[in-house]
């Protein structure tokens, strides 16, 4: 059995865990899963990430119960960064990572704080499920992108709006129930927010059809400026990183 697959005892001992709340879905064991709704794996694969990351370096952001992370590490990654702002066993990470021997490395930390916090670029970077959970987006796609020297992956609520423009809706009370989502951006509104910010951005799928409430975009950072640099007054920020 491989350091980085359970057997199917020793995974179902862990996904009965009362430790750990579960929201991903992805395999402990050839026959067992974790029992989340959001299914990592079947997303890495709609999204393209590559089968075979021998030899990159990928930064997974909101890693929750790891999964995209541990992945990444199965298809060969030679490092592997996961980063939330919660503790490592709130959700899971530390345990599962002890459990199959894993060596991605956990930073606790706000995707705002990154580059100063982490100090390198990554070939991929997997921005899962966080956008619409942040009350400064642009800033954080900034940060994202001095962390990528590669292909970024985005999967992010979106809005199922008609409106002919570019534009994200802000909730300043519960959307879906979750009082921590803010800003729920249109599909044009999220390739935008890329594109100003330093990338060249693509839609893979956006659902359902009629009026998506989801979607996934692969954006590869461009070498030029990003265009808000030439075009806006405003200069970078700089985030400072608080010590504990």
């Amino acid at each position: 059995m491989s350091t980085l697959m359970l057997d199917d005892e020793a995974a179902a001992h862990l996904v009965d865990s009362e430790a750990i709340t579960w929201y991903q879905r992805y395999h402990l064991s050839p026959n067992v899963t974790t029992p989340g709704v959001h299914d990592i794996e079947d997303m890495l694969n709609t999204l393209g990430v590559p089968k075979d990351l021998s030899g990159l370096s990928v930064l997974d952001i909101g890693t929750a119960n790891g999964g995209a992370a541990f992945i990444a590490e199965r298809r060969g990654a030679k490092r592997v960064v996961a980063v939330d702002i919660y503790d490592p066993h709130d959700y899971g990470f530390a345990q599962v990572a002890e459990a199959l021997g894993s060596k991605a490395e956990f930073r606790r930390t706000s995707v705002y704080e990154l580059p100063e916090v982490l100090g390198e670029q990554f070939d991929v970077v997997l921005f899962l499920g966080v956008l619409y959970h942040l009350r400064h987006p642009l800033l954080a796609i900034d940060a994202v992108r001095r962390c990528a020297r590669g292909q970024v992956f985005v999967d992010t609520a979106v809005t199922p709006s008609k409106a002919p423009v570019s534009h994200a809706e802000f909730y300043p009370g519960p959307y879906e129930g979750d009082t921590s989502n803010w800003f729920v951006p249109s599909v044009s509104c999220v390739i935008d927010w890329m594109n100003t910010s330093g990338f060249k951005t693509r839609l893979i799928s956006a659902w359902p059809d009629d009026a998506p409430r989801r979607a996934t975009f692969a954006a590869q950072v461009t070498e030029e400026e990003p265009l808000w640099r030439e075009v806006s007054y405003e200069k970078p920020l700089t985030v400072v990183v608080q010590k504990d």
